[in-house]
């Protein structure tokens, strides 16, 4: 019984988030004295007998409480799988199995209750009769993919894609997921190719430590590699995603990369989480250098959460090697230090006065409206940096909607000479002169600057100058650029991006993240509704979808619900807040602008229900049973069990100034999937349950 180890399961940790704080204390106890000594006569380590799986045996907490864990056959680690009140978890250990997969090699925990599944088959069989979804997969291919052997004609009888969800809570997940993709479009061979499994190999089921060391094991078990590390893990917040990472997370988030890699993925699919883990795992390597890993976002506000979820799973050491920041904070630090003789300006309204006397100078013969030139300058001159009129001469325009001549360009260029003149005048650049200069600089001076890596957070709102810089911060080396983005969520209206136009070559290293770990699959069925039938980018040129894309988890739809006014808007709100389902500290109640965020808020105040407005360049409160509340722009980043978005009226969703703005067709359309983007973005902040709320009348899109 020496060197004992002791690994948990997810499951375990889920359990013990639930129990009162000196009940996880007594747990946290048992379990480090069961790491040091499992023949300890006080430990009460008893077998169970009314079990299916044998290996399954309980350790006492209290008189009320019990632990169980999975002892193995051979080996020297012991699997904590559950805690609850002693006649929970004996109920819970009589209908689940943990055990190794034969066809697979990975330790799979699930439900094995012979009733269960037979009523899971029952109700399956009922469906309506059609031809059976997994009929063209032989035994041999559902074995691989991870469904147990006992439970193959459960899988046999579903007809329906709902018929799929009915039985999730009976397998395994990894055979549940592969499931998923097959009966979405994934090729059989694909999902076996992406998981890296042996089609011909079987595994010892005895052997559950070489089970552990696989990666898809790994997605739903950890086992501390010392008490050092177990006493951390005890210790910490029982945040999941610190410790466990899907098979197709962790790959990308560790071993060296030959070159830039492109991650994409859904709201809630845990892209930033793989950006940290990565940020962590790069920092690791360097070790005894001089070298930093340099972590970057769009916005101040992401960068300060970023930086407080990286302290979560880095060491000092680790952290002291990573510098996080968002890219505008960087090159106005940069440019700083190298006497740059120009202000960055921010802030587009302070250069509105410049526009104006640029316009006003137009040629009489244009009939463009005064929105198209800030337009064009913006998607067109800035995003191709376009510093000479023969420059402009030559700039693409795919994708504006307005067809201009030769004449008509030059006649344009006037304007935008004038407007550039005012710039330099008052010795200020925009962001993307700013980014261009910087870019320069480190090439014309040949700068070696202290950064092996770079992590890119938000790709998609950052533009075409933001990647020329970082391409140049970093040359084209192993381990260069990591870049996390997903263009259904792009809410700054940025342009598109063309990686390999910037000299990010991404070429068979890009990847999509598909399940969604946060939100339920109702909620997000109606985030991306909203997005159906528009054409989303794939930050290089090519077209992305979510056609694999799915939640784990199952609730109710997103609630919607129309007031008189916005008094009885807030009424809804208090009530839903006094029945108690959620905490007030784990609710968000989101609006458009910060005019109806600070509507709401009064109104709630009135109420007496105390609350707290997230700010832009602040982190979010993490103290306080206070009910939060937050743009839909600040929101970003973050979640909640319980996400309330209110005055979803008729001009404000879509906001209506945003859409008069726009010079043509085109251009109103890619205003209004930003809009689109930007609910979706709101909407898929909430875990468990989302409300969708306005008053008078509701927007058009409800």
């Amino acid at each position: 019984m020496a060197n004992v180890r002791v690994g948990f399961s997810d499951a375990f940790f889920t359990a013990l988030t639930k129990l009162q704080p000196s009940i996880q204390a007594k747990v946290n106890k048992l379990v480090l004295k069961f790491q040091s000594d499992p023949e300890s006569p006080g430990l009460n380590y008893e077998k169970l007998n009314a079990v299916k799986d044998e290996s399954m045996r309980s350790l006492r907490v209290d008189q009320a409480y019990r632990v169980i864990l999975a002892a193995p056959e051979s080996g020297n680690v012991y699997l904590f799988l559950w805690v609850d009140h002693h006649d929970r978890a004996y109920e819970w250990a009589a209908r689940h199995t943990c055990r190794v997969n034969p066809n697979t090699g990975t330790v799979q925990l699930y439900v094995s209750d012979t009733q269960q599944v037979s009523d899971q088959v029952t109700a399956v069989s009922s469906q309506a009769e059609s031809t059976p979804l997994f009929e063209k997969l032989k035994d041999r291919h559902l074995l691989k993919l991870g469904t147990p052997e006992e439970l193959m004609n459960l899988v046999r009888e579903v007809t329906t894609e709902e018929g799929l969800d009915d039985i999730q809570e009976v397998l395994p997940i990894e055979a549940y997921e592969g499931l998923f993709l097959y009966l979405a479009g994934e090729s059989y061979e694909s999902i076996i190719a992406e998981r890296e499994v042996d089609e011909v190999a079987h595994y010892d089921i005895t052997n559950f430590a070489d089970a552990l060391e696989r990666v898809q094991s790994q997605a739903r078990f950890v086992v501390p590699k010392d008490e050092k590390e177990l006493t951390e893990m005890l210790n910490a917040s029982m945040d999941k995603w610190r410790v466990f990472l899907h098979p197709s997370q962790r790959r990308l988030a560790t071993g060296k990369k030959n070159g830039a890699v492109r991650v994409l993925g859904g709201a809630g699919t845990g892209k930033t989480v793989v950006a940290m883990h990565r940020a962590k795992w790069l920092s690791q390597q360097l070790d005894g250098t001089d070298k930093k890993v340099l972590f970057t976002t769009f916005t101040r506000n992401l960068a300060i959460d970023i930086t407080q979820n990286l302290q979560r799973i880095c060491t000092p050491e680790e952290m002291g090697r990573i510098e996080v920041v968002n890219l505008d904070r960087w090159v106005q630090k940069f440019l700083r230090s190298h006497a740059y003789d120009y202000e960055v300006v921010f802030d587009e309204r302070r250069l509105s006065s410049y526009w104006e006397k640029a316009i006003s100078e137009k040629p009489t013969e244009l009939d463009m409206p005064d929105t198209f030139f800030k337009e064009e300058w913006q998607l067109v001159v800035q995003a191709q940096g376009c510093l000479t009129v023969h420059d402009y001469k030559r700039a693409s325009r795919a994708g504006r909607g307005t067809r201009l001549s030769r004449e008509q360009r030059l006649q344009i260029w006037l304007v935008f000479e004038e407007y550039r003149r005012q710039l330099n005048r008052n010795r200020q650049k925009e962001t993307d002169d700013a980014y261009r200069d910087a870019a320069h600089l480190i090439q014309d001076q040949e700068m070696v600057l202290p950064y092996s890596s770079i992590v890119i957070d938000e790709a998609q709102d950052m533009g075409t100058q933001a990647f020329h810089l970082l391409r140049a911060i970093v040359s084209e080396m192993e381990n260069d650029l990591f870049i996390v983005g997903d263009a259904h969520q792009r809410i700054y209206g940025r342009n598109k991006v063309v990686l390999s136009r910037c000299g990010i070559n991404i070429r068979g290293r890009s990847r999509k993240l598909k399940i969604n770990y946060r939100t339920t699959d109702e909620i997000r069925r109606w985030a991306v509704a909203l997005l159906d039938g528009r054409d989303i980018d794939d930050l290089d040129g090519g077209v992305d979808n979510n056609r694999l894309y799915k939640s784990l988890t199952h609730g109710q739809s997103p609630i919607i619900e129309n007031y008189e006014s916005a008094e009885a808007q807030a009424q809804f709100i208090h009530a839903l807040l006094e029945k108690g389902d959620f905490l007030p500290a784990a609710t968000c109640v989101v609006a458009r602008t910060n005019k109806e965020v600070q509507v709401v808020k009064e109104l709630l105040e009135g109420f007496g229900v105390k609350s707290s407005v997230i700010k832009h360049d602040m982190p979010e409160d993490e103290n306080g049973d206070v009910l939060k509340l937050a743009t839909m722009h600040r929101v970003k980043g973050l979640e909640f069990d319980q996400v309330i978005l209110a005055s979803v009226n008729e001009g404000l969703v879509p906001l209506q100034q945003v859409l008069m703005n726009k010079g043509d067709d085109i251009s109103k359309t890619t205003a209004e999937t930003e809009e689109r983007s930007l609910i979706h973005v709101a909407i898929t902040r909430a875990r468990k349950r989302a409300f969708v709320l306005s008053y008078g009348a509701p927007s058009v899109w409800l």
